[in-house]
């Protein structure tokens, strides 16, 4: 589970004006190779729908919601949907084979973006590697619920950017918080960041800040610092691991990052938390 708390998140994520837990449930991936339909099932969480190859009809809410191949769809909570495979007439025939994936999440404030009965985005290539890793993750029996936490999040970013237009300046903005969060494990600077994106590193700097209300430095340390909270408090692995796992080398600079910022030793965060 991954919380989001006002004072934590607000200064680079200034539409979370509540905490708000995100919680990964399950992952599944499912094949047809003739015509399939999905059962009338009422949902108690938050349901991903990504379809890689085909054509599914879903029916929400009384609404029919068309998906082909690389579509994404979101739907709400306490609602009822069914879905049938549709065939699919091209250069090699007519052909029923329906793939898909389905991610189911629980979420205590859903404050991402507008969301009422469903969402549906008929072009989320972008979806596609984030739902293969999870349905690969969940069939492997993979631990670590932060693990699933994580990715669920990344999944969740690409579907609130495509629910707007960016500017190209947003738009670097997004790569570089993408680059960012896919890449904890490792130092990372603005000058870094500068040379991987080709832009002067006083530009990257403002066109980051505008975006998201905060310097490219302090996000970074907000990041891995989050990210050290939970692996301390939902795992027992050293804080020397710890350390590693975010980009560190030697452990002691990683203790005194981490006691600048919270006033504690990692070892006593633990300590506290645990009470």
């Amino acid at each position: 589970m991954i919380r989001f708390e006002p004072t934590v998140y607000t200064h680079f994520e200034t539409k979370k004006e509540t905490p708000c837990t995100i919680d990964f449930i399950s992952s599944s991936k499912l094949r047809f190779t003739e015509s399939a339909s999905i059962r009338r099932t009422f949902l108690d969480n938050y349901l991903f729908i990504y379809v890689t190859e085909g054509r599914l009809s879903l029916e929400v809410a009384g609404d029919t919601l068309k998906l082909g191949r690389n579509s994404l769809a979101l739907i709400s909570p306490f609602m009822y949907y069914s879905g049938t495979s549709e065939t699919v007439n091209d250069s090699s025939g007519c052909h029923d084979e329906l793939e898909f994936h389905m991610v189911e999440f629980g979420c205590s404030n859903f404050t991402f973006f507008p969301l009422d009965k469903y969402a549906l985005f008929p072009d989320a290539d972008a979806a596609r590697g984030i739902m293969a890793e999870l349905a690969d993750k969940y069939t492997r029996g993979e631990q670590g619920s932060y693990i699933y936490d994580a990715i669920l999040l990344e999944l969740i970013y690409i579907a609130e950017k495509l629910t707007k237009v960016a500017t190209p300046q947003e738009q670097l903005a997004e790569r570089i918080r993408d680059h960012i969060l896919k890449n904890l494990m490792k130092p990372t600077t603005v000058d870094d960041l500068s040379d991987l994106f080709m832009y002067n590193k006083d530009y990257l700097s403002r066109v980051f800040k505008a975006k998201y209300g905060t310097t490219v430095k302090d996000y970074i340390n907000t990041c891995k610092l989050d990210q050290a909270k939970k692996l301390l408090v939902t795992s027992d692995i050293s804080v020397a691991s710890v350390a590693r796992f975010l980009g560190w080398e030697d452990v002691n600079l990683f203790i005194k990052f981490f006691k600048y910022h919270e006033g504690q030793s990692p070892l006593q965060y633990r300590k506290n938390s645990a009470l």
